[in-house]
């Protein structure tokens, strides 16, 4: 394994071929495309477009040359990060790339004083996956619901009137 974690495009290589990089404005499109069609992803996208192809904390996993993997570690406050993205492509899963990108994210921070709770955004199926990986706990469940919202809302109440399709 090699490091180089001072400002360089290439922060992490294994023996194996697996390279943990920055994500760059071209690799925006493959990795939107992972997330399509399990969350609506247009923070990525705005965050990406804003941020240019110069800041620590888009992390992309290429195995001999070819895009495998992501994740997104950024700080929200001084205490605290938020982790999401994670992805590896369904052939590398179990094979230790996603507990790498965190690691290397992780220890990116730490050179960068960074330190604090880093929050995962984890789907239901996967906490158990993320607690593995991240050595950490769920801390709270998110529900998301489908569906229009009736047009006879009453918004004079409270509460939510949504209807199942």
């Amino acid at each position: 394994m090699t490091t180089n974690m001072e400002r360089s495009n290439v922060y992490q290589r294994w023996d194996d071929g697996f390279v943990i990089r920055r994500m760059t404005l071209d690799d925006e499109p493959q990795v939107l495309e992972w997330w399509s069609d399990l969350i609506m992803s247009v923070e990525l996208q705005l965050t990406l477009d804003m941020r240019g192809d110069d800041q620590d904390g888009f992390y992309i996993g290429e195995k001999n040359g070819e895009m495998v993997g992501s994740l997104v570690m950024l700080l929200v406050a001084d205490d605290l990060q938020f982790a999401g993205y994670l992805y590896v492509v369904e052939k590398y899963r179990m094979s230790g790339f996603a507990q790498r990108m965190i690691t290397t994210a992780l220890e990116i921070n730490r050179r960068r004083n960074l330190s604090g709770i880093v929050g995962f955004d984890a789907m239901q199926n996967l906490e158990s996956v993320y607690e593995k990986l991240a050595n950490g706990k769920t801390a709270y469940n998110t529900t998301a619901y489908e569906g229009t919202v009736s047009t006879s809302v009453n918004r004079e109440g409270t509460g939510t009137d949504i209807r199942e399709v």
